[in-house]
């Protein structure tokens, strides 16, 4: 068996679902059904989490961070955390089904549904500007019932923001 069919047949280690249960501290819905989870491994009492922000400049990767860290300490003790965010690694497509139910209880859509109000499934909805609460949120209006909402995953996140060429010296 190859190294990657072995990897491919090997269970996660049971305190992924430690990490996965981590609530986002912007958004009530956990790390797992947000898509934000990559891995969760062990070695030698160290214990290795790989996560994917929402968007590069996340603000509240360190709060995550120390969310992760607390429950794992908890569900681990005695255990080395080491904490790696995986750049550019968050696309839309990885939140669940039940993270998009969290989603839209919240009053969010996300990139990649079609802009229907989360309040009232309606589609008569304008983009009310560029970005929302975030970078990587867009807001919109529902002229069906009113209501204000953001779409996330869009504009600044990761998924859609191209890494920049930068190029120092001259012309």
């Amino acid at each position: 068996m190859s190294a990657s069919a072995a990897a491919a047949t090997t269970p996660a280690d049971p305190l992924t679902g430690v990490v996965a249960d981590v609530r986002d501290p912007e958004i009530d819905v956990n790390l797992g059904d947000l898509g934000v989870v990559r891995s969760v491994s062990r070695t030698d009492g160290r214990i290795v989490v790989h996560l994917a922000p929402t968007r590069l400049s996340c603000p509240a990767r360190g709060e995550i961070a120390r969310r992760v860290r607390s429950a794992l300490t908890d569900a681990a003790p005695g255990h080395g955390i080491e904490i790696v965010w995986e750049r550019g690694a968050w696309q839309p497509t990885a939140v669940t089904s039940a993270g998009h139910d969290a989603l839209h209880a919240a009053g969010y859509r996300v990139a990649g549904d079609t802009p229907r109000c989360p309040y009232c499934a309606g589609d008569d909805v304008v983009r009310a500007g560029r970005f929302g609460g975030a970078v990587c949120k867009v807001p919109y209006d529902c002229r069906g019932c009113g209501s204000p909402f953001d779409v996330i995953g869009t504009a600044g996140c990761s998924a859609v923001l191209p890494v920049p060429d930068v190029r120092q010296g001259g012309s």
